[in-house]
């Protein structure tokens, strides 16, 4: 029973890490479209190594690839992909 509790701390806590990680990336992309160059490289940086560290918070309790755990993983993973192809292509950009 204190395993399952745990989890779900851990369930709570990575939600709501994960919801502020998506705040960041959409802050992100308001930056890059409006062409805030210092802002849109801070909240890059902030979002890519937030998702690793998440990931690798992940990896450490062992939880990285459980079936259970899986759209924590996906989710991390999205935010630093996405925010990855994002710098390397420059979209979005001012037109």
């Amino acid at each position: 029973m204190a395993r399952r509790n745990r989890y779900r701390q851990m369930e709570f806590m990575m939600t709501r890490i994960l919801l502020a990680d998506a705040a960041i990336f959409v802050l992100y992309l308001l930056f890059a479209t409006f062409n805030v160059v210092a802002l849109k490289w801070i909240m890059a940086i902030i979002a890519i190594v937030g998702s690793g560290l998440c990931l690798g918070f992940l990896y450490m309790t062992g939880e990285l690839l459980k079936k259970r755990s899986l759209w924590m993983t996906t989710g991390f993973a999205a935010v630093a992909l996405c925010t990855l192809v994002s710098l390397i292509l420059s979209f979005p950009g001012p037109m």
